[in-house]
């Protein structure tokens, strides 16, 4: 009996056997949600997953597994793949981890995936550009993110669209700026060296280990690895930034998050993007409005919808207020256990509203990435 080794994401499912490439697909694009259309039919996504690891292990005979991951994963789809894999011995690798090996000192490593790159240095995911308009845009904001450092590692992994080409314009971006630069090899991932998959703590559960409130540690196979999901502090200027794009409305959030629609409760159908911890969010609503409608407008309508509600739900409203370097209308939510900060505007004929949670005996700490929501957020056509 042997073990063997799985690419799992971000743009394809490779290992000993084949999967059909729509069952490939649809469990990717889907891994963040509870149920995916599949061959027309509501399926549930765990179970697509199982059944795109039994085409991949079918009849291989292993021991134990390693799933190679993206560096940038969230905690939930991690957990997703390995308890889909249904291995004893399920051992999750980084991306990273895998492609710096053999490289001198601590090199960093950009990986390219469908909507966003990633940046790492030592298993730490540092910053998250989203794929947005030009190749030579997305490198020098990628760039700018490196800086200078002696050795960089670029991943252009199978299935991602135009990777190889974004590879080559980030590679030679940053070697016009004096960096080492090399565009690892696809295949890499599927040969990590054995003594990495020997360094992990608990290999087949859960790996999740609580630091601090608010800061979340995964622990994976490479040396010094962990993901930072800093909220306060010093840790929060490290949460990398990804877009969102929903409905009409695109929207930088933290990329490690975990995004979900809600449409039943109270308030307005949004979309909640939540930290691992669970306690705060960024919250985004969208509404059509009369093409040339003013913030002035958008505020009175405002201040009326909310005086129809209870007393003490919506408080502090300001129809002139200025957020992100941009004017706005604002105002706070309060409901058990929760408070939101509420910021309105209007671009294009979209209302858009962003909303920075937290519990109710703590200061917002979420101000430089709501800010950063904020400035971002625009209409899409």
């Amino acid at each position: 009996m042997t073990d063997c080794v799985v690419e799992v994401g971000p743009g394809t499912v490779r290992g000993p056997n084949d999967a059909p490439a729509e069952l490939v697909s649809t469990a990717l694009e889907c891994i963040d949600d509870e149920i995916a259309l599949f061959d027309d039919e509501p399926v549930a996504v765990a179970a697509l997953w199982r059944e795109l690891f039994r085409y991949v292990l079918r009849d291989d005979g292993a021991s134990s597994v390693v799933l190679v991951v993206p560096t940038w994963w969230p905690q939930p789809w991690i957990d997703r793949v390995r308890d889909a894999a249904d291995v004893e011995n399920a051992v999750v690798v980084q991306r990273s981890c895998v492609l710096s090996r053999d490289a001198p000192g601590i090199p960093t490593v950009i990986e390219i995936a469908p909507e966003l790159v990633a940046v790492s240095r030592d298993g730490q995911v540092i910053a998250a550009e989203p794929r947005f308009g030009a190749s030579a845009d997305v490198a020098a904001a990628v760039a700018e993110c490196v800086g200078r450092p002696a050795v960089v590692m670029v991943d252009a992994p199978s299935g991602v669209d135009d990777a190889t080409g974004l590879a080559t314009v980030i590679a030679e971006r940053l070697r016009g700026e004096g960096v080492s630069v090399t565009i690892v090899d696809p295949d890499r991932v599927l040969t990590p060296p054995r003594e990495t998959r020997q360094r992990v703590e608990q290999p087949a559960r859960r790996s999740r280990v609580a630091l601090s409130a608010g800061v979340v540690s995964v622990v994976l196979a490479c040396v010094g690895a962990g993901v930072a999901y800093g909220l306060t502090g010093s840790d929060e200027a490290r949460v990398p930034m990804t877009l969102l794009v929903e409905g009409r409305v695109a929207v930088k959030v933290p990329a490690q998050w975990t995004a979900q629609r809600i449409t039943a409760g109270p308030g307005s159908a949004r979309v909640q993007v939540s930290a691992p911890d669970g306690g705060a969010a960024v919250l985004m609503t969208q509404a059509q409005v009369r093409n040339g409608e003013t913030l002035t407008a958008t505020a009175a309508a405002l201040r009326s919808a909310l005086d129809d509600q209870p007393d003490g739900v919506f408080t502090d409203f300001n129809p002139e207020d200025r957020r992100a370097d941009r004017p706005v209308a604002t105002y706070t939510e309060v409901r058990v256990g929760r408070r939101i900060d509420w910021t309105v505007f209007v671009d294009d004929a979209v209302r858009i509203a962003i909303g920075c949670q937290s519990g109710l005996n703590e200061e917002p700490v979420l101000r430089r990435i709501c800010d950063e929501a904020i400035s971002s957020a625009h209409a899409v056509d």
